[in-house]
């Protein structure tokens, strides 16, 4: 039932989400956050089972740290996108996650933003706009008109505002709020939408 969508600028990145957990016909909570801070320039946005959720973001957010407390550093964004993948394959053979992702963020030595597209089988991709979940049925026509070369930050809030207008509209199942955030250089900043 979730929903994740996301789009890249220049020198910043997007990411949504629908703040619902529900299970089978019973929604259990409606202020879930499903986009996980990474470190100060990097999310991970997660549609997927909230136990395979939960306990995956879990996974990577403290092996990113013990990277970052045994190295002295932090891995940059394609690295942790790589690093995600590798875990996500490796896990097919032993107790695969059902989770689809969305990771986003801004490169300081690179001075972009990307966002990358993951699912559950450990495939990469970077992206300027993708989604999962129901939300790929609904939003991916909304990115594709809305998507241009040279987006301001302004025109990618109003798009997304736009993919959200979209499920509310469309989709059957409630989706009445939305977490929102937005990576640039000068870190992450969260907005609620419903």
């Amino acid at each position: 039932m979730d929903s994740v969508f996301g789009i890249c600028g220049d020198d910043w990145a997007i990411v949504a989400s629908d703040s619902v957990v529900a299970y089978s016909i019973m929604k259990l909570k409606s202020n879930e956050d499903k986009i996980y801070h990474l470190d100060d320039t990097k999310v991970m946005a997660i549609a997927g089972d909230t136990c395979d959720r939960e306990r995956f973001a879990s996974y990577i957010q403290r092996s990113l740290d013990w990277y970052k407390y045994k190295n002295g550093y932090e891995l940059d964004l394609e690295s942790t996108a790589e690093f995600t993948r590798t875990e996500l394959a490796t896990a097919i053979r032993k107790g695969p996650y059902n989770v689809n992702l969305l990771i986003a963020g801004y490169d300081e030595k690179a001075e972009k933003a990307s966002l990358y597209w993951l699912d559950y089988f450990g495939t990469l991709q970077e992206v300027k706009k993708g989604a999962h979940g129901y939300a790929n049925y609904f939003t991916s026509s909304v990115l594709d008109n809305h998507y241009k070369k040279d987006m301001t930050l302004d025109e990618g809030i109003e798009c997304i505002k736009d993919c959200i207008k979209e499920l509310q509209t469309r989709f059957l199942m409630s989706q009445p709020g939305f977490v929102i955030k937005i990576i640039t250089k000068d870190g992450i900043k969260v907005e609620t939408v419903g």
